[in-house]
């Protein structure tokens, strides 16, 4: 099918997590095929870093007056040809950022289209690996450590079996985080997984020594020790640290990827279908993972990274934010459906059978 319009909408949602910033917007990207079919993709996580600095209005105008001119009369099936296309096109300009954003949202609507065309669910048409989805909960709820020990218990009485809690240096200190680790550890038990994110603000120094003294908890792993372009502290860590590394919700691109792997630095990756190419690009992670070795975490995302994570061998889970998660993402405002991703029930989501992705807009939210 021919590729008719594309249309774009900035959702402004009034989310805040004061370390990144007040709001975080979603953009919401919709390639119409000539028959009139909608394939409908979404970008989140642009938080409002300073007030009128709005990220989420330059990637809305980048995919009308850049992408849009390289995917308009095209086939939905030519959709390799079209990345490739608007990568190498705008490679000095771009290559990471928010021109990778862009390229994502929009191939995450075309390949909502794709399946609609075939009739199948996303997950299906992927490969149909398993409907019943695993997750892990993030719980960044910015609380003192024995109250965010009650609210992780709380989550593991719903079913869960693991929990991610943050501690980077914009939200808490190194202490803090140490108090919040033990605090948590002692709630849940011993028998749940439990993570540490600290979003790339660690340096290596401070990375080795906290790593030393997590060591006693047991931890899962250990989630962006230090900067994403830090490639020597993953190194230098990696031969240092008993606990597992993951990394990747920084990273663009199958390039990035290729450099953990081939270093061996990290024992999971986690690329973003939002922000490291699209469904296309994410594949391409997920099997050079694979020749790896090495398991496939998706971040964030949750509606469609159910679908990747349904559809290969090779993943772990989702990362799951429950509807009172300051972090989360606005599609508990902006989606009807699927719901059946959107709640876990026992830990675990369902990807739906209904053709495409199944995202259904509430009807204010229609464009």
């Amino acid at each position: 099918m021919k590729i008719k319009e594309i249309r774009v909408k900035v959702y402004r949602a009034g989310l805040e997590i004061p370390d990144f910033g007040s709001a975080n917007d979603m953009v919401l990207v919709k390639v119409i095929g000539e028959d009139g079919t909608e394939g409908i993709g979404y970008v989140t996580d642009y938080h409002h870093i300073k007030e009128g600095v709005y990220f989420s209005d330059l990637l809305a105008s980048f995919i009308e007056r850049v992408v849009s001119k390289f995917v308009v009369g095209r086939d939905t099936t030519e959709y390799e040809a079209m990345w490739d296309e608007v990568f190498q096109r705008t490679t000095r300009w771009g290559r990471r950022g928010f021109v990778i954003h862009a390229i994502s949202g929009v191939d995450i609507a075309i390949w909502d289209l794709l399946a609609k065309e075939s009739g199948k669910p996303l997950w299906r048409l992927l490969g149909g690996y398993r409907s019943e989805v695993p997750t892990y909960a993030n719980t960044a709820h910015q609380l003192p450590p024995k109250e965010l020990a009650a609210k992780a218990l709380e989550y593991v009485k719903q079913g869960f079996d693991a929990v991610k809690i943050r501690g980077s240096l914009t939200a808490v200190s190194p202490d803090v985080a140490t108090e919040r680790i033990k605090a948590v550890r002692e709630a849940v038990g011993p028998d749940i997984k439990l993570m540490v994110d600290l979003n790339g603000t660690y340096d290596l120094n401070l990375a080795m020594r906290m790593c030393r003294k997590w060591e006693k908890y047991d931890l899962f792993w250990i989630e962006e020790p230090v900067h994403p372009d830090n490639l020597e502290g993953y190194k230098r860590l990696k031969r240092s640290c008993e606990i597992p590394i993951a990394a990747g919700e920084q990273h663009h691109t199958i390039y990035d990827f290729k450099l953990l792997l081939e270093e061996g630095v990290v024992d999971v990756v986690q690329p973003d279908v939002g922000h490291v190419g699209g469904i296309t690009e994410w594949l391409r992670v997920w099997a050079l993972a694979r020749a790896y070795g090495i398991p496939v975490s998706p971040h964030l995302m949750p509606v469609i990274s159910a679908h990747l994570v349904a559809a290969k061998p090779g993943t772990m889970w989702i990362e799951y934010t429950a509807s009172d998660n300051p972090l989360r993402s606005g599609i508990f405002d902006v989606f009807d459906e699927p719901k059946s991703i959107m709640y876990a029930r026992n830990g675990k989501v369902y990807v739906p059978e209904t053709p495409g992705i199944g995202i259904k807009l509430k009807p204010q939210y229609q464009f």
